[in-house]
């Protein structure tokens, strides 16, 4: 009876797998490099990349688009995994343990 309780809390104060817990703050797919950067502060490492992709239009005609694509790395110290966040078009896409 007493495990009930105590997992509850503890599921509380969890975040959610594509978060990231910056002291007590979230960061979640699709804030702003804005938001993060006021959540987490400044990323100690980034990388930026331009990737053309392709779309067809309701007429069926293709259309090359280009979209940014920017990673920034956070390394939180020995005791928690270092995060990548990966931002398309200046929002939030992806967040994953860096490699």
């Amino acid at each position: 009876m007493r495990l009930i309780p105590i997992a509850l809390i503890l599921l509380a104060f969890t975040a959610p797998a594509h978060a990231l817990r910056c002291g007590n703050q979230l960061v979640m797919e699709g804030m702003t490099r804005h938001e993060v950067r006021e959540r987490c502060g400044n990323p100690d490492d980034t990388s930026r990349r331009f990737e053309t992709v392709y779309r067809q239009t309701e007429q069926h005609e293709a259309v090359a688009i280009e979209i940014e694509i920017e990673e920034w790395f956070y390394d939180f110290g020995s005791n928690r995994l270092d995060r990548r966040v990966i931002f398309v078009n200046g929002h939030v896409h992806e967040i994953e343990v860096a490699q």
